[in-house]
């Protein structure tokens, strides 16, 4: 059994405010299982939190864009860009937002005209306190009661760049299967290959490749993304390895270990991480030395299947986009309606006003709709 006493990188004891509970895949990502059986407090602050928030870093596009849960506080703003050059920041719920704000002052006739478009309600608030100092006649409650909220859509593709790669982000994948492997109970020196490689920064033989020869998950369901990590081991081939896959397209080969002597063991966890429930994928059993071999040497890549990787998590994507942005639509559209005729939350809607009600709310959702035209018209 696994030494679980002891830190797997510096041997210190794992006990009182110098253990730790480690996620397997780490939080900011979505992940949920931990393990107290593998990394002390002090080398996870000085190594793992670097790793896996560079690992989290590229992969953000990607949480925000499917809105996915965490333990701890929401996935951070991306900056996105369209193919004619705006920019926006998208937000864990699926909205955008203005990069920039912006302020203007007309003056007329010895009266002021001021212009002002906010990223959010917040912003505009501080905002207009600021120009209050300047203009003390200005009434902010009363401006910010008459502040109108606009909802406009995309009117360009989005231009996206879907990469992971250097030091960092790797050693946060190798981390990854070295923690499975000791949540599995493999000793923490059956993992010589990983352990080797995330003490020595100078190392140059890279445990691990990108996983696109062939597609190692059985009966891969088809509109759910997942992550799962999978664990391998085989005293006969002295074999250690795993396989990680983030976001249905980021798949990983790792190599734990070629001399490997413990039990047989097959292991995957797995989860959505929109939800953190369980996905219940499994790893095939078809994975060849030849394909490892391939993967480990950094010829693991075949354009066919690297494609298919991204139309799967894209399609996933777009869609889970366009149920959020209905919903959203939809949820603007009654608030909108319910504050111009003053039916508080909670309250029935009078049935001699649901005409008008209907009408109000199709103010909002009817730019959605719109550009859902738009969008099917740029694709015929």
């Amino acid at each position: 059994m696994v030494d679980s006493k002891k830190c797997a990188f510096c041997k210190n004891n794992l006990a009182g405010k110098n253990r730790t509970k480690e996620h397997i895949i780490p939080n900011a990502v979505g992940g949920r299982r931990k393990t107290t059986e593998f990394i002390c407090k002090i080398c996870n602050n000085k190594l793992g939190e670097k790793w896996d928030s560079e690992l989290a870093r590229q992969l953000n596009w990607f949480s925000v864009s499917l809105g996915i849960s965490r333990e701890r506080g929401e996935p951070p703003k991306q900056i996105v860009q369209t193919v004619e050059g705006e920019r926006y920041w998208l937000m864990n719920d699926g909205t955008f937002t203005i990069d920039k704000s912006s302020y203007y002052e007309e003056v007329n006739d010895g009266s002021v005209k001021i212009s002002l478009t906010a990223k959010t309600t917040a912003e505009a608030r501080q905002r207009l306190k600021g120009i209050s100092r300047k203009y003390p006649k200005l009434d902010v409650e009363k401006a910010l009661k008459e502040l109108e909220i606009t909802t406009d859509y995309l009117k360009s593709p989005l231009h996206t760049k879907l990469s992971l790669g250097g030091p960092d982000a790797g050693r946060s994948l190798v981390k990854t299967a070295f923690a499975f492997a000791s949540a599995c109970g493999v000793e923490h020196n059956q993992c010589d290959v990983a352990l080797q490689y995330l003490l020595d920064e100078d190392l140059d033989a890279i445990p691990f490749g990108f996983a696109y020869l062939s597609d190692l998950i059985e009966c891969r369901p088809k509109e759910k993304i997942f992550h799962c990590v999978s664990l391998h081991g085989d005293p006969q081939t002295k074999l250690l390895w795993s396989y990680i896959e983030y976001f249905g397209f980021f798949r990983v080969a790792v190599l734990l270990s070629k001399n490997y002597s413990g039990r047989l063991i097959n292991e995957i966890y797995s989860i959505d991480p929109i939800d953190g429930s369980s996905a219940g994928v499994k790893v095939g059993s078809g994975c060849s030395m030849q394909e490892l071999t391939l993967i480990w040497s950094g010829n693991g890549f075949n354009h066919e299947i690297h494609q298919a990787a991204a139309n799967y998590a894209l399609s996933i994507i777009m869609e889970r986009d366009r149920n959020r942005s209905l919903r959203n639509a939809v949820k603007k559209g009654f608030e909108h309606a319910a504050k111009k005729l003053g039916i508080n939350e909670g309250e029935a809607i009078p049935k001699e006003v649901v005409a008008e009600f209907t009408a109000l709310m199709m103010q909002k959702i009817s730019p959605y709709i719109e550009h859902l035209v738009r969008s099917s018209k740029r694709k015929m």
